[in-house]
């Protein structure tokens, strides 16, 4: 089942959206297009498989210069507050949280000082790569099955065999598993902020997040996708892929990409019911007005905790520190 790489809740999004459209006017030509793409969707669980060929990936360079994104200085501060969350009220002790996402630049630093290997680059019991989930576009919604497993794919070749793109170092980190966060934690002195810390810090002190984005999509706050999925990005946003870091202004709390971009993994705070399980927050740049519509601070998805794909990253949490601590390796490096 390892090819199966169908994201359940945003296909169920695509089916909500149809029954939506179909109620208000069933012969209408959005009716048809959703019925079409909802039914290849499903088609493409059987024609999916680890060594299919599929289109190019979508090219994730940008017409916009890395340079001209703000990366940040490291952490910021976010004060301390309250969430409602599942309808229990949380009270958020202050805590710091990266600006933005973990960065290659960041993630490389790691492994070269620890040898680190990622889940995606482990050799299976079997001697097979392990490989990782990447994003096809599909030639027509006919054979819309845009997931193929890439026993190549990385974070290190995001693309997998067959991608041309080099991973830009200030792109976040993908293809990460939630053991892979955690090992980049361990030796950053951070952790995983709660799914509650994440949700808060998103929201920048909003009650609702609706007042910067439209409907549920909150395109603004990050690079999602512009026009129908997954047929067309225009790149009205200026990407047509991953964005570099910091290109999208940080909301009150002075954290950037929260909806959008790469979801990020998160701790539950309810506890895993299941070991294998974890979470992830914010959507990415595959979210569309007519797909998947998680980028925004309350979009999750329960994930495998051993699952890796080529728009999950993830960004730290970090406790107060006493004073004089310079312990953390929150630095980002400067890179033309």
């Amino acid at each position: 089942m390892r090819g199966f790489i169908v994201e359940i809740v945003e296909l169920n999004t695509l089916t909500e959206a149809f029954r939506t459209v179909l109620i208000s006017n069933p012969c209408s030509r959005s009716a048809r297009w959703l019925l079409g793409a909802v039914c290849a969707s499903l088609l493409s669980l059987s024609a999916c498989h680890r060594n299919e060929t599929q289109p190019a990936s979508a090219s994730r360079a940008s017409e916009k210069s890395a340079a001209a994104c703000d990366p940040g200085s490291g952490v910021v501060s976010i004060p301390a507050g309250s969430l409602t969350l599942r309808n229990v009220k949380r009270e958020i002790a202050p805590f710091q949280l990266d600006e933005t996402e973990v960065t290659n630049a960041r993630f490389a630093s790691f492994v070269a000082e620890t040898g680190y290997v990622t889940m995606a680059e482990r050799l299976l019991a079997n001697g097979e790569p392990n490989g990782s989930a990447v994003f096809r576009r599909p030639v027509n919604v006919r054979r819309a099955n845009w997931w193929v497993f890439d026993e190549t794919a990385s974070w290190k070749d995001p693309d997998g065999q067959l991608g041309t793109h080099e991973p830009l170092p200030r792109e976040p980190v993908t293809h990460i598993s939630y053991p892979d966060a955690i090992a980049f934690a361990d030796w950053a002195g951070g952790r995983l902020p709660t799914e509650a810390e994440w949700e808060y810090a998103a929201r920048g002190g909003r009650d609702g997040w609706e007042e910067r984005g439209q409907g549920r999509h909150n395109a603004r706050d990050a690079n999602s996708w512009q026009g129908i999925f997954p047929m067309e990005n225009t790149g009205a946003d200026g990407y047509d892929g991953l964005a570099p870091v910091g290109c999208f202004a940080a909301n009150a709390y002075g954290v950037k990409d929260m909806s959008g971009n790469a979801w990020e993994w998160v701790e539950r705070d309810a506890g895993r019911d299941r070991e294998d399980k974890g979470l992830i927050a914010g959507g990415s740049f595959l979210c569309a007005e007519n797909f998947c519509r998680n980028a925004n601070p309350s979009g999750r998805q329960v994930q495998d905790i051993g699952f890796s794909a080529s728009h999950i990253g993830f960004r730290l949490a970090y406790d107060l520190p006493p004073e004089g601590d310079n312990a953390r390796k929150t630095d980002l490096e400067t890179v033309e």
